[in-house]
């Protein structure tokens, strides 16, 4: 009798076991589909909160492109009109490259200037004016020197605005803050400048006009190159 109860706990203790080894599992189980769920879940939101934010985006970028383009045409119109003050249309010039641009300013010796940009301006008629070219003049003291220069139909400098310099305060600067440099280009139709002769240096500040010199000869160059007075 004595053996058989032996036998009997020995069992029941196994089923003990057994059966705290099953909780066990099925507990760790519930926890790793919860764990499973919740990332699951978690992916959903963040995929829908991906998708109403693309949504929300290409919205709002329908809604504001066409004002953004209006206003980027409206300041770069301004900018023109700075240069070329009769003209009320400006429109890109057919078939404008910047890379044929560089090789015509190469052939002409202009090989650290470029040009970037040339746009046909014209009167209220209709009528060309001239041209308005914008103009990246290299050797700079500070770096290069960005500008746009009017040039009428007879290949008279209307005006000239520099739109990115990095020049010394007080010295190399003042090609952009002192008019009397600039002004020694405007309302000439010299096919080409020469510092010392055509043109004051700014004082102190030997590269910058050099620099802007050059530019501006390489701006008259291709607007020869397009069919303006030779």
């Amino acid at each position: 009798q004595s053996h058989l109860n032996l036998v009997c706990r020995l069992l029941l203790e196994k089923k003990k076991m057994v059966l705290a080894t099953n909780l066990r599992n099925i507990k760790q189980y519930v926890i790793n589909q919860m764990i499973k769920n919740e990332i699951v879940r978690n992916t959903v939101i963040m995929t829908v909160i991906s998708l109403i934010s693309g949504v929300l985006l290409g919205t709002v970028y329908q809604v504001t492109a066409e004002p953004i383009k209006q206003q980027k045409i409206k300041t770069q119109n301004e900018a023109y009109q700075s240069v070329m003050k009769d003209a009320s249309e400006f429109t890109e010039i057919n078939g404008f490259s910047s890379d044929d641009a560089q090789k015509i300013l190469n052939d002409a010796g202009f090989v650290k200037d470029s040009v970037n940009e040339c746009v046909v301006a014209k009167d209220d008629d209709g009528k060309i004016l001239g041209y308005v070219i914008n103009v990246e003049a290299g050797g700079g003291y500070g770096g290069n020197i960005s500008f746009s220069m009017g040039v009428d139909a007879s290949g008279k400098i209307t005006g000239i605005s520099i739109t990115d310099i990095s020049e010394t305060p007080g010295l190399g600067m003042k090609a952009k803050t002192d008019p009397s440099f600039l002004s020694q280009f405007i309302g000439n139709n010299k096919t080409e400048y020469t510092l010392g002769s055509d043109v004051n240096a700014i004082t102190s500040a030997t590269f910058t006009s050099k620099a802007m010199t050059n530019g501006i000869n390489a701006g008259l160059a291709y607007f020869r190159s397009i069919g303006g007075e030779q």
